[in-house]
């Protein structure tokens, strides 16, 4: 049965969350969510369920829902690719787009290598 604490001192929203937070009985799994979001500025928080079956048998192979959360969702990064929206997460995909424009240059991964003798830009 979770804590009731007597909060109403405590005259910011924010730092009552915070609290509230701290003295969860998973605390750990919201703190693992946290990290993973990695300086996210817009989290997305999501709520629901996923069931995968085996094709052939129709056997339950893994089940997750939202409501095994402490919190009752999932934090998820925003994946935002442009730096004003979300800085942390464009800096995972600039990576990235420098990757996709050299394979588009000189091959690799699935583009021949036969794209080295016409580029495009």
């Amino acid at each position: 049965m979770p804590r009731m604490l007597d909060l109403s001192h405590v005259k910011s929203l924010a730092v009552r969350d915070l609290i509230e937070l701290a003295n969860l009985d998973d605390f750990d799994r919201v703190n693992e969510q946290v990290r993973q979001v990695a300086g996210c500025t817009r989290p997305v928080n999501l709520v629901g369920q996923t069931t995968t079956l085996d094709a052939a048998t129709r056997t339950v192979l893994r089940s997750y829902s939202t409501t095994d959360e402490p919190t009752g969702r999932l934090l998820t990064t925003c994946g935002n690719r442009r730096a004003s929206r979300c800085p942390s997460c464009s800096r995972v995909y600039a990576a990235d787009t420098y990757h996709l424009i050299k394979a588009g240059l000189s091959g690799g991964k699935t583009v021949p290598e036969t794209v080295r003798t016409h580029p495009r830009v």
